[in-house]
């Protein structure tokens, strides 16, 4: 993969792992396309960053899974890189 001029896709990237994958994916010459279920994160990141650019997605529903689909398809043509970080996690009794 080349580390610049790509258009990377990261469902999941308001906070964590992702939010880290994208920020210095953005810093290395990449657009950046963000998603989350929290809105108002996604603002904020997206007014922080230049390259970065993003929309509301919960994995957790297919209505919104098509919707991304569609998002990337006519938004984000050129996206050529996907960073899979998204997920949900339960309460687990470890006991």
């Amino acid at each position: 993969m080349n580390m610049s001029g790509n258009t990377i896709f990261i469902p999941g990237a308001t906070s964590g792992i992702g939010l880290g994958l994208a920020r210095r994916f953005a810093a290395a010459g990449n657009k950046v396309v963000i998603a989350g279920r929290r809105r108002h994160l996604i603002d904020q990141i997206v007014a922080e960053n230049d390259d970065i650019e993003g929309f509301v997605l919960d994995v957790t529903d297919p209505q919104s899974i098509d919707a991304a689909v569609e998002t990337i398809k006519t938004r984000y043509p050129a996206t050529n890189v996907l960073a899979a970080v998204a997920g949900i996690q339960l309460p687990e009794d470890l006991r």
